[in-house]
C-alpha cells in the first residue's frame, strides 16, 4: 500500500481454511483407491492388493506435494507457514513409507517364510524391462525425501533445486509407471486422474520457477538501506515496489538481484501496513543471512506474498499480549508498528525476550510506543540486565503479572520465536486461563 491510502490490509490471507484445505487433500488422496474400486477389477491375494494399495497411496501423496508446496494461495494463504511446511514433511515420510513398502509387499508371501528367496524375487523384479521406469522413480522419490531430510547439511539452493527436479522425475516416472503396467491404473478414469495430477505438478513447478519470478520482477522492489540494530541482527529497507497489501504479521520470499528462482528466502515483514515500504528484521544465520550487510542500495528484489496467517484478526477482540522470542521480534514489531498507527484502544501488553540486552533490537521503539498507548511492557534478557530490562526468562509469574487484572478467558495471545520458548509459554498461558483458539503462534522450526 501506498502512504496515505486510508484502505485497510486484507485479513489473514486468501484461499481456503485450513480444515478445509486439509479435507480436500485427504479426499484427493483417497480418491485413487475409491476410483480402483470402482474399476471392475478382479481382487488379486492379499499382498497384491496391498502392493497395489500402497503404490496408488504413494503417488496420489507424491502429485499432492507440488500443490502443498508451491505458495499456492488457494491451498495455504490461510495456514501458518510452520503449520504448512510441518505437515509437508508429515506427508512426505509418510510418502516415503509407502514407497519402500510397495514393493515388498509384492514379494511378502516369499520374504516371510525365506527371506532370501524373497529378495531374489525382488531383484529379478528390479531387473525386469518393464520396470525400468518405475525403479528410476523410485530412486528419484526416495533420494528427494533424504536429502529433504538431510537438508541443513546442503547449500539452501542447492536443496531447493535438487527437491524440485527429483520430484519432478519421482512424479513423471511413477505416472508413467502406473499407467503402462498398473493394473487399476487401466482404469479409464484413475489413469486420466493420474494424467491431470501430473500436469498439474509440472505447470505449477513451472508458474513458481517461471512466470511469477518474471511477473514479480517487474514489481520494482528496491534495496534503500541496509543497517546494523544489534549483534547478528540487521534491518533491510525495501522502497519502490508497486502496490503492495498485506497484513501486519505476515511474510514474504526475497530474492536479490538475479537470483535464480529456487534462490529466494522467507522473512517476515517488520513495517506497519499502509507506511509505503517494506521492513525486515533479520537475523544471521548462514547462507543468504550472512552476506545481508552487503547488499548494495538499489539492487532490484522480487518479493514474492504476502504469506502467513499470524495475523490479528487469529486473536480475537479484547485485550491482546504480545510476545516475541529473538528473531520473533519482526512480525510482532509489524503488529506493534499498526496497533500504533490504527490508535488502537484496547489494552496491550508485550513481552519481548532475547539472549542478550544488545539483542533486544527495537526495545527503545517498543518502549517508546508502549508509553505512548499506556501498553504493559517487558523486556527480559536471558545473560545480562540493564536499565528497563530484567534477567532471566518468561515464567508463570512474570506472566501473570502482565495479565493482571485481566479476564484470561478474554485475552488472545499472539507468540513468535524459537520452538521451545514459544512452547513453553503457550503452555504457561494455557494453564494461567488463556483460551488455546485465543492462541496464535508461529515457529521458527519445521522439523
Amino acid at each position: 500500500m501506498r502512504e496515505g491510502r486510508t484502505d485497510r490490509p486484507p485479513r489473514g490471507g486468501s484461499g481456503l481454511a485450513p480444515r478445509a484445505a486439509a479435507m480436500l487433500f485427504l479426499v484427493l488422496a483417497l480418491a485413487p483407491l475409491a476410483l480402483a474400486a470402482l474399476s471392475g477389477e478382479e481382487p488379486g491375494g492379499w499382498h497384491e492388493e496391498a502392493g497395489l494399495a500402497l503404490g496408488l497411496s504413494a503417488l496420489s501423496l507424491l502429485l499432492l506435494q507440488f500443490a502443498h508446496a508451491g505458495r499456492w494461495p488457494v491451498v495455504s494463504g490461510r495456514t501458518a507457514i510452520d503449520v504448512t511446511m510441518r505437515f509437508h514433511r508429515a506427508a512426505a515420510i509418510l510418502l516415503l513409507a509407502f514407497v519402500l513398502l510397495h514393493p515388498l509387499a509384492f514379494i511378502a508371501p516369499l520374504l516371510l517364510p525365506d527371506p532370501w528367496q524373497g529378495l531374489a524375487r525382488l531383484q529379478a523384479m528390479a531387473a525386469s524391462p518393464r520396470m525400468t521406469v518405475g525403479l528410476v522413480a523410485w530412486v528419484a522419490l526416495v533420494a528427494t525425501v533424504l536429502i529433504a531430510l538431510a537438508r541443513r547439511l546442503i547449500a539452501y539452493q542447492v536443496w531447493r533445486l535438487l527437491h524440485g527436479i527429483g520430484a519432478a522425475v519421482a512424479a513423471a516416472g511413477a505416472v508413467w509407471h502406473a499407467v503402462s503396467i498398473g493394473v487399476y491404473s487401466g482404469f479409464r478414469p484413475l489413469a486420466l486422474l493420474w494424467w491431470a495430477g501430473l500436469g498439474g505438478a509440472i505447470l505449477l513447478l513451472l508458474w513458481s520457477w517461471g512466470w511469477k519470478p518474471w511477473r514479480l520482477a517487474a514489481a520494482g522492489w528496491r534495496v534503500s538501506d541496509v543497517s546494523p540494530l544489534g549483534p547478528g541482527y540487521w534491518e533491510l529497507r525495501l522502497t519502490g515496489g508497486s502496490d503492495f497489501r498485506f497484513s501486519a504479521g505476515q511474510f514474504v520470499w526475497l530474492a536479490f538481484g538475479r537470483a535464480l528462482p529456487w534462490n529466494d528466502n522467507p522473512f517476515s515483514i517488520a513495517s506497519a501496513p499502509g507506511c509505503g515500504h517494506l521492513h525486515f528484521v533479520i537475523r544471521e544465520a548462514g547462507d543468504l543471512t550472512s552476506r545481508i550487510e552487503a547488499l548494495p542500495v538499489g539492487l532490484p528484489v522480487r518479493v514474492d506474498g504476502p504469506h502467513g496467517a499470524f495475523t490479528l484478526d487469529r486473536a480475537g477482540p479484547g485485550p491482546l499480549l504480545l510476545v516475541a522470542g529473538g528473531a520473533g521480534i519482526a512480525p510482532i514489531l509489524s503488529i506493534a508498528r499498526h496497533l500504533d498507527a490504527m490508535g488502537e484502544t484496547r489494552p496491550v501488553a508485550l513481552l519481548h525476550c532475547a539472549r542478550s540486552v544488545s539483542r533486544l533490537v527495537c526495545r527503545a521503539e517498543l518502549a517508546e510506543i508502549a508509553r505512548r498507548r499506556c501498553w504493559r511492557a517487558m523486556f527480559l534478557s536471558e545473560e545480562d540486565e540493564a536499565e528497563g530490562v530484567a534477567r532471566g526468562m518468561p515464567d508463570r509469574q512474570r506472566l501473570q503479572a502482565l495479565l493482571a487484572g485481566w479476564n484470561p478467558a478474554e485475552v488472545g495471545a499472539m507468540l513468535c520465536g524459537p520452538e521451545p520458548m514459544t512452547m513453553a509459554v503457550a503452555r504457561m498461558l494455557e494453564e494461567i486461563g488463556v483460551r488455546p483458539d485465543r492462541l496464535v503462534y508461529e515457529l521458527f522450526d519445521y522439523a
